[in-house]
């Protein structure tokens, strides 16, 4: 057998012989019977075709020699007829010559020996079953050992049953066998009958029955044979079409009438391609349905018709039309071209459009088949033919039987069969052998370097060693001899799992071409997917390459992107596009393909030594494919690859190729950091890992000086905080310091725990010592600062910060622990925070000493207080309008207050307005830190502080620390007559029992507490001795409050009424000589009735008491009369409102202005 292709890629397909000199059962009746029906008896040959002489030599030349003696030639219907005498010799006759069926066991016939006997006309495969239509009504099943694909050997076959079809011995023109239905159509003598296999036993009648006056059969090719539950079955009868739906039976769907009679039929989907005696048309099945058969059928090109031969004289019959399935809903069909013994195949859609190329043979086929994308011929002198409708151009891919004079007739082709599907061993599981079981490791092996350091260098690129994880490549080895073996090493990784799953690209190969002889079947078998790919790969066909591989994937559940043999070929494509510096498709590869981007970094020198170091293992110890690691090595180092690339595209100009230079080498970063990306996101993300886990840190680290380099703040942020960053913190951050990324580099000491060594840094960077745009500064230094959870070290960050920045530390101040306070120089602090000249980080400082408990908590205590009155002063008394506004608010604010609660003092004030006054506050803390008992401060110190920096506006404060130091006669001075507080004057004097009176905070008096008198208004019925009131105190005050009646003589009055009504038992009568004549009666008539009930004559005192009152009531009339006689009468209406409050006056008091003349509710004045 010779085969040859166009060229070396072209080799799609490869010739084995299945079988060899099949017994064939003979007839052995000259009659035989089918269905009850009696044949016709044949007309018995002659002798000299029985013994195979006449017309021998005609059928060994090829129909293209020259015959120049007609004596010798026999015309196509003489042969014919002779074939056909020859097909019905009788059993009797048969018993007296040789079967050539039997006599090809053991001897090889001739190259001009005629066949005798019954012939193969057809054949179905289904697993190791193979069954064989013979000329004579014979179907023969065999089991075929499972051939191993490239072996020269022919696999031994058992017959395993016979079955006679009894249709008169005519010949079996199509099988078609449904695995997954076990059921086998046979065709034979226009009759279809059905039955079980692989039993072979006919299927009952009344699911199956038999089916008669058929020309041709089909079935759906959109589903596959083996798989399909169910399937539709095409049946072309005389005048029509049945379409039959053939599942657990056999049921009749769709009736078509048709004017011709069809000579060939094929089926995908709802439409059929058909050819009849007329034309080739198309049907679509839905509109044939629907409307009608003109309607659903499109008419294509006419089918070659009978023709008279001019030599001869005779009417030359043209050979039968053919038709096939090339596609979803693509069909072919064959015609002539016009031209002499020129055939083409067309090709067109559905809907008659052609949109692939046309196929062109030399003569028309004997036998025509579609596997795609190839159609392989068969044609009359034996030659078969491998077409490419992929092809836009010359299509022809592959010849077989270029030469037949050496081929045995009964060896010759002569029909072709596509069969349900042939089981086939291959003997390949890998591209190239690799060791990924790690054993290999630990062997002393040769190295891709002269050093033996198993490091990648681009040095090495023509003096190499083999790795010891590498050997040559069976695309080179083995692929030319056809004979595969299977390495026993290399398959450390691959499970029984893998195996049972799917078998690779490797060993997926197509074995369902069966080519006929008269007694012998060979096969086609695609080469290994594997293979075709790769020469694909080496041709750079890369799209072609990649195609195929998807499409294996599509057609295969059982085979991934991580099938060793499917990313082989991914990772090929990626670096031959890497290597044509097409980056963006080198990534998509490199993602698909699963690359191991330890090795990926061996490319770029600037990441291998000396950043990563150690942390990558040798190049020559990465388990890869011997192809693949030599690209590697062609590669050698990215930044030459892109200059050499950068002086192609450029040509002569050194600036441009500079430039252009550039851009690659960012480009291919660009990819580098992608693709690490991807990979991090599947090691991290996914149970299946596709490489080592040593490789994580290495992906890790390098897109840490990846992020760093390109300035990529968020994702390297990101990727250092992650909780799964594996950088190797030492190798990342010698390069970052060195290349002055020092905030990256701070950013991973925090990442590992190393706070110490990132605060060192940001130490500096704020010190100007490191510039670093990207550190946050001050605030982001502050914002770890505190979240560390280490007092020692949090303490030595506050003594550094509060000789940088006093402000800030304070920040730190608040996350110090007592014991961490206690253990601060404090003096030292204090200094450097008096030298920034700020009194409010000097107060908190103290405030946090004394809170810690400080062994010097009184001698700090005493400096906070002055600290206080410091600031106290510069917010109320500062020489400005600000300062000068908010003193004489809170002044008034408080007045207008006291005006309406005249029990109301200035402490109790502050407490109430100390939220929204800032300054107020400032004094409420202050007065706080002064009523502290005992005193944690020096009073006298403080006092001397106080009268220095505020004397004449801290009156209240003063008076807390008079009373403190036992000057209570002074205090009470400050509070009456300088500052008015006369409700604190109250209860120092009257009630210094009380909690909330002063006296409480002087320690020479001797207290008695009372809990339940907290209030500075006390009922009058409490006992007055309890509360501390002495006569000669109310007395006292109450003459300091009629000397104030010169200043402020309302508020005289009010003070004196509230004394005399509160106070009455501890005030003698003789206090009425004292009262103003100005002031009226009703300030000491409460003061006065209460004294003349304790008269002892009750006449007495209701005479007094009713002359007073006629007193007053002339008193009051005589004010009536006068201002009735200056003012007019008035009058009002139900509708008068009153001024202020707008609500109608009624029936209720009124008060006339007479200046303004508003009447108003008496309530409201």
């Amino acid at each position: 057998m010779e085969a040859s292709s166009k060229d070396g890629q072209g080799e799609q397909y490869l010739f084995q012989t299945l079988a060899l000199g099949l017994e064939l059962e003979e007839n052995s009746n000259h009659i035989a019977t089918g269905d009850g029906l009696n044949e016709t008896k044949r007309r018995r040959p002659s002798l000299s075709q029985r013994l195979g002489l006449q017309g021998s030599a005609e059928r060994v030349a090829s129909p293209g020699s020259d015959t120049s003696s007609k004596a010798h030639a026999q015309s196509p219907d003489r042969q014919t007829e002779a074939r056909e005498a020859f097909d019905t010799v009788g059993s009797d006759v048969a018993k007296e010559e040789l079967s050539l069926g039997r006599a090809t066991s053991s001897h090889s016939p001739g190259p001009n020996t005629k066949q005798r006997g019954p012939k193969i006309e057809c054949v179905e495969v289904a697993g190791s079953d193979v069954y064989v239509g013979t000329s004579n009504g014979y179907v023969i099943h065999y089991t075929i050992e499972t051939p191993e694909l490239g072996d020269s050997t022919v696999p031994e076959h058992f017959k395993v049953h016979t079955v006679n079809l009894k249709l008169g011995a005519k010949r079996v023109e199509q099988i078609i066998a449904f695995p997954a239905l076990c059921r086998l159509v046979v065709l034979c003598g226009s009759t279809v009958v059905f039955y079980s296999i692989p039993e072979l036993r006919p299927v009952s009648g009344s699911l199956m029955p038999t089916i008669k006056g058929v020309s041709c059969i089909a079935f759906d090719e959109r589903v596959s044979r083996s798989t399909a539950s169910a399937t539709s079955l095409c049946v072309a009868r005389m005048r029509g079409i049945n379409i039959y739906r053939m599942g657990s039976e056999l049921r009749l769907e769709q009736e078509i009438a048709i004017e011709n009679s069809v000579a060939s039929i094929c089926m995908y989907g709802g439409y059929v391609c058909l050819a009849d005696t007329e034309t080739y048309k198309i049907l679509d099945l839905a509109k044939v349905r629907t409307a009608s058969v003109e309607e659903g059928q499109l008419v294509l090109l006419p089918t070659q018709q009978p023709h008279i031969d001019p030599d001869t004289g005779r009417v030359v019959r043209p050979p039968r039309p053919r038709t096939l399935v090339v596609g979803p809903n693509e069909f072919m069909f064959l015609t002539s071209s016009g031209e002499e013994d020129t055939t083409l195949g067309v090709i067109v859609t559905a809907m008659g459009e052609a949109l692939r190329g046309t196929l062109q043979f030399s003569t028309y086929p004997k036998a025509v088949v579609y596997n795609d994308p190839f159609v392989v011929a068969v044609f009359g002198n034996g030659a078969v033919e491998v077409h490419d409708t992929r092809s836009p151009e010359q299509t022809l891919s592959q010849t077989f039987f270029g030469d037949v004079t050496a081929v045995p007739e009964s060896r010759r082709p002569r029909k072709l069969c596509l069969v349900a599907g042939l089981d086939l061993n291959t003997s390949i599981s890998r591209p190239e052998v690799i060791d990924t079981s790690g054993a290999a490791t630990a062997a002393a092996t040769g190295s891709p370097n002269e050093d033996g350091s198993g490091a990648f260098s681009p040095s090495s690129l023509h003096h190499h060693a083999t790795s010891d994880l590498d050997t040559t490549p069976w695309t080179e080895a083995l692929g030319p001899s056809l004979h595969w073996r299977r390495e026993l090493i290399g398959d450390g990784d691959r499970t029984m799992a893998d195996v049972q799953a799917g078998r690779g690209l490797g060993q997926r190969t197509s074995s369902n071409i069966i080519i006929l002889a008269n007694d012998s079947l060979f096969m086609l078998t695609q080469r290994p997917e594997l293979l075709r790919i790769d020469l694909l790969l080496k041709a750079q066909r890369i799209e072609e390459a990649v195609l195929a591989v998807d499409s294996a994937l599509a057609s295969d559940p059982s085979l991934s992107a991580q099938t060793p043999d499917v990313a082989y070929c991914l990772q090929m494509a990626g670096m031959i596009c890497l290597k044509n510096m097409l980056v963006d498709d080198a990534l998509q590869y490199f993602r698909r393909g699963e690359l191991d981007p330890r090795a990926l970094l061996y490319l770029f020198p600037d990441y291998c030594e000396p950043y990563l170091g150690q942390l990558l293992v040798p190049f020559a110890r990465i388990p890869m494919a011997a192809g693949l690691r030599q690209i590697f090595y062609e590669i050698g180092d990215v930044h030459l690859l892109a200059e050499r690339s950068a002086k192609q595209l450029s040509g002569e100009s050194d600036e441009q190729a500079s430039l252009l230079c550039k851009t690659l080498e960012h480009n291919v970063l660009e990819m580098l950091e992608h693709y690490l990306e991807h990979c991090r996101l599947q090691m991290q993300h996914h149970d299946f890992q596709s490489f080592s886990p040593d490789a994580i840190p290495v992906i890790d680290t390098a897109l840490a000086r990846l992020y760093a380099e390109n300035s990529h703040s968020n994702e390297l942020r990101a990727l250092i905080e992650a909780s799964n960053n594996a950088i190797v913190g030492d190798m990342a951050c010698k390069y970052l310091l060195e290349s002055q990324h020092y905030y990256y580099c701070s950013l991973i000491h925090i990442s590992q725990d190393d706070p110490s060594a990132a605060l060192d840094i940001w130490r500096r960077i704020l010190q100007g010592e490191y510039e670093d745009k990207r550190f946050g500064g001050l605030p982001e230094y502050l914002a770890y600062v505190v979240r560390i959870d280490d007092q020692k070290l949090l303490l030595a960050e506050y003594l550094w910060l509060i000789t940088h920045n006093v402000d800030a530390s304070l920040q730190l101040l608040a996350h110090l622990s007592d014991a961490s306070v206690m253990s601060i120089d404090a003096d030292i602090v204090i200094r450097y925070i008096e030298t920034e000249g700020h009194d409010w980080p000097l107060r908190t400082f103290i405030e946090r000493l004394i809170s810690a408990g400080h062994t010097r908590a009184t001698h700090y205590m005493t400096y906070l207080v002055n600290v206080y009155v410091r600031q106290i002063r510069d917010y109320y008394l500062k020489d400005t309008a600000e300062a000068q506004k908010r003193a004489d608010a809170l002044e008034t604010n408080y007045r207008c207050a006291q005006a309406e609660k005249l029990s109301l003092t200035f402490r109790a004030f502050l407490k109430e307005v100390c939220t929204s006054d800032e300054g107020a506050k400032l004094r409420e803390q202050l007065i706080e830190f002064l009523g502290c008992r005992p005193p944690s401060y020096d009073p006298a110190a403080v006092l001397k502080c106080i009268e220095a920096e505020a004397g004449e506006y801290l009156l209240v404060e003063r008076a807390i620390l008079l009373v403190v130091m036992d000057r209570e006669d002074d205090a009470v001075e400050l509070l009456v007559n300088k500052y008015g507080d006369y409700a604190e004057a109250e209860l120092l004097l009257l009630k210094p029992n009380t909690l909330v009176s002063l006296a409480q905070l002087n320690p020479h008096r001797q207290h008695r507490d009372l809990p339940h008198l907290e209030e500075a208004e006390t009922d009058v019925a409490a006992n007055q001795n309890e509360l501390g009131t002495t006569e000669s105190n109310v007395r006292r005050l109450l003459t300091m409050y009629l000397r104030i009646g010169d200043k402020d003589d309302d508020m005289a009055a009010r003070l004196v009424s509230n004394i005399l009504s509160k106070y009455a038992s501890f005030i003698n009568m003789d206090i009425l000589q004292e009262i103003p004549d100005r002031w009226p009666f009703s300030i000491t008539e409460s003061f006065v009735r209460r004294g003349l009930e304790t008269l002892n004559h009750k006449e007495q005192a209701s005479a007094i008491e009713r002359s007073l009152c006629q007193a007053l009531a002339f008193d009051a009339r005589l004010d009536y009369v006068e201002i009735t006689s200056a003012n007019n009468p008035i009058s009002l209406d139900y509708s008068q409102t009153c001024a202020k409050c707008k609500k109608l006056l009624g029936s209720s008091a009124f008060v006339y202005a007479p200046d303004t003349e508003e009447v108003k509710h008496i309530s409201c004045t």
